[in-house]
């Protein structure tokens, strides 16, 4: 996958997915909280009408005299509490002060009457309003079972008779507090609610999840046929077409205007090969013939010695001549590659000879083989040492490391000015080079999906490495070429 594509299907999969987590989440939050809260109020109203109930039916007279102690006053209330806590399934049904101590209390292991209870002591701000005449429940606590409970309070009013010894008689005042105290069952619906809508969400998103990836491949699967196509284009590959990637109408046109470039360029690709075709014969002829004059000429002057130097200058003139010519034409001609198995170490003692005054050793294994075209990559090992050569080295090493191929020369070395400029046509540092030398080399190996570079710019003895060249096995019966 192509950085572009991928950068694309991320932000298409972030637009998409980031708000609709958000969203979710947020969602399943709410719904969660306003269940929990719709069920506590019920539950806390439920519990305060149960208190007030039961507040309605004690004697508010004897609790207003009652005082811890009084084993029989308390054995009458804790009767009547604890048929409460029977009848409406509360967990314990209590009597306690405004301040927070127990009077009674429906369970017999609860706190003694006179003491403080420690469970009241987190609702001292309920208690303070149900000193105010005020029914009101506590909040949402779970016990040392795990389970979550609520208190529903409502206030026990009572009202002195004229003679009666309280203050201000006549006038109501509260004098305690009921509690009741409901399980939390009914919350395990809201647990269950939570994992459902979590579960759900999580479902939702992974739903979506995978649409948008489908939805971002199709539309970005296109772009990297395209991509691939442009770069196939780039390379000189212009036999290939650019075919139809499918996709929206834009991406269509595209592909369409595209193909209609790779056409034009092909088109214009040939005809300056017919154009270069058509030269190189025009001047290949001249130069046939002043080749054969010049074997005449020498055969005539064999007996003149300053004559025959000057005639060497010609010949020699005349095969730098030809040599330009077949740069020029070697550069232009697009070959297509025969990829097969090539054995590299016999590949470099097959061309070791051709390079003359310069002497090529070899370390690669005899049983590396890689896939390419054997006189191509023969033709790129071979400039690169003639390259070399012309550089003033004497001795060229091939070697093969990890999946590239090294060539590795005792010359100067490049300069550190020159080693971004020279892959690039007609660029020498040389009075009569062509600079198309390492052009061709890099057009040899990207035709093999491979990349020519130098690795030691300024330092001496030049080493250019190509690749990835994959190593391969040869099948049954099938021998590499060489």
């Amino acid at each position: 996958m192509t950085a572009l594509t991928a950068s694309l299907r991320g932000r298409l999969l972030l637009a998409f997915l980031g708000p609709a987590v958000v969203f979710l989440i947020a969602l399943g939050i709410l719904a969660v909280h306003a269940a929990r809260a719709t069920l506590e109020d019920e539950v806390g109203a439920r519990l305060t009408d149960t208190a007030a109930a039961t507040a309605a039916l004690l004697p508010a007279g004897v609790i207003a005299r009652y005082a811890p102690g009084n084993e029989r006053t308390y054995a009458s209330l804790q009767g009547k509490l604890a048929a409460v806590r029977d009848r409406v399934g509360a967990r314990r049904v209590f009597l306690a002060t405004l301040d927070g101590r127990s009077l009674v209390d429906s369970e017999p292991q609860g706190t003694p009457a006179g003491d403080v209870d420690p469970a009241l002591m987190q609702d001292r701000f309920e208690l303070e309003q149900v000193g105010r005449g005020e029914q009101v429940a506590s909040v949402l606590f779970k016990g040392l079972d795990g389970l979550r409970y609520l208190r529903g309070y409502a206030p026990v009013w009572h009202v002195p008779e004229a003679d009666a010894p309280e203050a201000a008689p006549g006038v109501r005042r509260v004098v305690a507090a009921v509690g009741v105290e409901g399980s939390g069952r009914n919350y395990a619906g809201i647990d269950r609610l939570g994992a459902y809508m979590t579960t759900t969400i999580a479902l939702a998103l992974l739903a979506l999840g995978l649409m948008v990836t489908w939805v971002s491949r199709a539309l970005t699967s296109p772009l990297a046929r395209l991509v691939e196509a442009a770069r196939s284009i780039g390379a000189g590959r212009l036999e290939e077409p650019v075919g139809a990637p499918g996709g929206s109408i834009e991406i269509r046109t595209l592909s369409h205007t595209m193909e209609e470039m790779r056409v034009a360029l092909l088109a214009r690709d040939r005809e300056l090969q017919m154009m270069l075709g058509g030269i190189a014969h025009e001047v290949r002829n001249p130069l046939g013939g002043m080749e054969l004059f010049v074997g005449l000429l020498r055969e005539d002057l064999a007996g003149a010695p300053d004559q025959l130097e000057l005639l060497t200058r010609v010949e020699r003139e005349l095969g730098n001549l030809k040599r330009v010519v077949e740069e020029f034409l070697a550069y232009a001609r697009q070959v297509p590659l025969d990829a097969r198995p090539v054995p590299l170490a016999a590949l470099v003692a097959e061309i070791a000879p051709l390079a003359a005054g310069l002497r090529i050793e070899t370390t690669v294994p005899a049983d590396v083989v890689v896939q390419g075209d054997r006189q191509q990559l023969g033709r790129l090992v071979l400039n690169l040492a003639r390259n070399a050569a012309q550089a003033g080295a004497g001795r060229v090493v091939v070697g093969f490391e990890g999946d590239r191929l090294t060539v590795t020369d005792d010359g100067p070395g490049v300069p550190s000015e020159a080693a971004d400029r020279i892959f690039d046509a007609f660029y020498t540092t040389r009075e009569k080079g062509t600079g198309l030398g390492l052009a061709l080399c890099r057009k040899l190996a990207a035709a093999h999906g491979a990349v020519l570079r130098l690795e030691n710019p300024g330092a001496p003895g030049a080493c250019f490495s190509v690749g990835p060249l994959p190593r391969v096995t040869p099948g049954p019966g099938e021998t590499p070429s060489g």
